[in-house]
């Protein structure tokens, strides 16, 4: 295991530790001198609000440990090791066209999308780069390539209906296949009902097969269909969702029941060992974040002295 910087010149900031460290005990010493002066303590300590002898360690733990977590963030570190992973990198492109709004899987169809997503999201393993796209007319970039499960599954909740309306699989390919850059193991979860109405299939399949591009498609909704908003029945269009995922490399699911799904995503995940480079810094900031907040209620309920 390796720890990694990207910005190395931050880690100078960790000079400031044994600053407040010699500031704190400076405090004690400075408050003894003070308290000589005064034969009644407790008044003293009425007039100054603090305790003069109370060394609360703690808090000045905790202080200390902020700072520390603040600068490794500032600095950009990773870890880098060997681990068993996915040797594919990934998109989940969902499909956020109006027909996604029917009810005949619960909560609705982009609803049941998202919690699938998110379902793959957790199964994955440590190190696996995973992007999202959103799309209907056209394709939104909702997260480039990212290690962070936490911050793919924030992206995935961020997902809402589009304002361009249709369903444009060909875009939301060609979006996807830009987040990958050079990378040649590659592969997208298509998320949809499949009612492809802007551009052709033979054009989607020759883009994939192009592209080297493996394409997943879960097809989300029942056989029977759904009452739309509009007072229609909405189906889903297997066929094509089949057809794209055969002639691409892929596997093809289909999402009535989202608990059915967990089995057959694990058929995805090709696992093999390789070195990881895991980016730490929005886990060192959150965790200082969480640090700080809670030390604030704690001098606003509790202390009265925070180093």
């Amino acid at each position: 295991m390796e720890l990694l910087f990207l910005y190395p010149k931050f880690l100078m900031l960790l000079l400031l530790v044994p600053f407040f460290i010699f500031v704190y005990f400076f405090s004690i010493a400075y408050n003894k001198k003070k308290a000589v002066l005064f034969a009644n303590f407790e008044a003293m300590e009425r007039f100054y609000d603090v305790e003069f002898f109370s060394k609360n360690f703690l808090a000045l733990y905790v202080n200390l440990a902020i700072i520390v977590l603040l600068v490794f963030s500032l600095a950009g570190t990773s870890v880098a090791f060997d681990i068993d992973t996915s040797s594919f990198s990934y998109v989940i492109a969902v499909d956020t066209s109006n027909s996604m709004a029917t009810a005949d899987v619960i909560p609705n169809r982009i609803g049941a999308a998202k919690d699938s997503a998110k379902d793959f999201v957790d199964l994955l393993p440590l190190g696996v780069e995973v992007g999202v796209v959103a799309f209907s007319g056209d394709a939104l970039v909702m997260q480039n390539l990212d290690t962070s499960k936490i911050k793919t599954k924030m992206a995935i909740d961020n997902i809402d209906f589009g304002i361009i309306q249709g369903t444009n699989v060909y875009n939301a390919l060609i979006a996807s296949n830009k987040l990958f850059g050079t990378r040649q193991i590659k592969a997208v979860i298509l998320i949809s009902d499949g009612q492809l109405n802007v551009g052709d299939a033979p054009q989607i399949t020759r883009y994939t097969q192009r592209n080297n591009l493996v394409v997943h498609t879960i097809a989300i909704g029942t056989e029977e269909g759904g009452v739309t908003e509009f007072n229609t029945i909405s189906k889903v269009d297997e066929d094509f969702l089949k057809s794209l995922s055969f002639n691409s490399g892929g596997e093809f699911f289909r999402a009535t029941d989202i608990k059915d799904l967990g089995d057959s995503f694990e058929r995805l995940i090709r696992e093999t060992n390789r070195e990881v480079v895991l980016d730490l810094t929005f886990y060192l900031l959150l965790a200082a974040i969480i640090i700080f907040s809670i030390l604030w209620i704690l001098y606003n309920l509790r202390f009265k002295v925070v180093p």
